[in-house]
């Protein structure tokens, strides 16, 4: 409401100081500003009627009642000015006509391009905020993503240790001088773990290493156990990826692949690195008394899928097969 108020004592004002600019060429201060004050201000009533009309035709499209209104808004209010202004300057010339379509034009042009400049900050402001609202979002969710990924990187630490100590106490029952071996890299592995945890990226290298150590560790354990064969294949020079992702899918192979008869327990793990395509592939049987009671996905088969949706959503596709007798799994991520 102010601002509107503001705007036309600023059009009237701006108006009348041309007006009165002008006739001082010719005429005193006091006699310039007297005549521009019988020009300007009769046309203030014709101008807001105009205005109202204009508003209410327009925006209804009913463009002729609109002109017919117009001409004779200026047709009546012209006469009348005239006779206005004749009356206090008989010697004058008037264009009074001239002058009210001249000014509802001025009027109506500039309340528009004040209504589009108001329209325009206003979008302007709304952008602003919707970017300030996105960038809260978004910060907001990446660090809630965050969280969730350290909470599920806590969660794999216990659970591989867990494993791989009760892996080294079978094997100082058995064979103390495997399980000295077993220890260093166990400590190796722990190493990596506790590295790899604040980290977001590794280098796949330092990745592979670690499966691989994992793998020996665990053929070390198991002894003649199972057949496992086990290939790490590719360019990975430069490659980075999320720290242990892959290391819960090939835990699961020797925890649900070992059983009794040593002849039923084949193993075979894959992981082949093609440009920026990262692929593994683990096949491995099912355990007879266990198959009643095995699913698809443990816990922490769980986790890392909700780590690869949070790193890699649209980039991996992951496949899990379990056909009584074998169970089988592709996972291929863009990294």
């Amino acid at each position: 409401m102010i601002n509107k108020l503001i705007f036309n004592l600023g059009f009237w004002l701006f108006i009348w100081l041309i007006f009165a600019f002008s006739l001082m060429r010719f005429e005193p201060l006091e006699n310039s500003t007297l005549i521009a004050s019988i020009i300007v201000f009769p046309l203030i009533i014709p101008v807001y009627i105009h205005n109202f009309l204009f508003n209410y035709f327009i925006f209804r499209k009913q463009y002729i009642l609109y002109s017919i209104t117009t001409l004779a808004i200026i047709a009546f209010f012209g006469y009348i000015i005239n006779e206005f202004q004749q009356f206090f300057e008989p010697e004058g010339s008037s264009e009074t006509y001239v002058a009210l379509i001249f000014i509802f034009m001025l009027y109506t042009g500039a309340r528009y391009f004040r209504m589009g400049t108001l329209q325009q900050m206003r979008i302007k402001e709304e952008e602003e905020k919707r970017i300030k609202a996105e960038m809260e979002l978004k910060e907001m969710e990446a660090k809630q993503a965050s969280a969730e990924l350290n909470l599920l990187k806590s969660q794999v630490n216990p659970h591989f240790l867990f494993n791989s100590l009760n892996s080294i106490y079978s094997l100082i029952l058995s064979n103390s001088d495997i399980a000295a071996d077993a220890v260093l890299k166990l400590s190796d592995l722990m190493r990596y773990l506790l590295e790899s945890s604040t980290k977001r990226k590794v280098l796949v290298k330092h990745e592979f290493d670690f499966l691989q150590n994992y793998i020996d560790l665990e053929i070390i354990r198991i002894g003649k156990k199972a057949n496992v064969s086990s290939r790490f294949e590719g360019d990975i020079s430069g490659k980075i990826i999320s720290p242990l992702l892959l290391l819960p899918f090939i835990e699961n192979c020797f925890k649900h692949g070992i059983g009794i008869m040593s002849s039923d327990n084949n193993i075979e793990i894959s992981v082949i690195m093609s440009g920026d395509k990262l692929m593994l592939k683990t096949v491995n049987n099912l355990v007879p008394d266990r198959k009643g009671s095995f699913k698809k996905s443990g816990t922490g088969i769980e986790n890392v899928k909700k780590r690869l949706r949070l790193l890699y959503a649209g980039r991996h596709q992951l496949e899990i097969n379990n056909d009584g007798q074998r169970f089988m799994l592709d996972l291929s991520i863009e990294i």
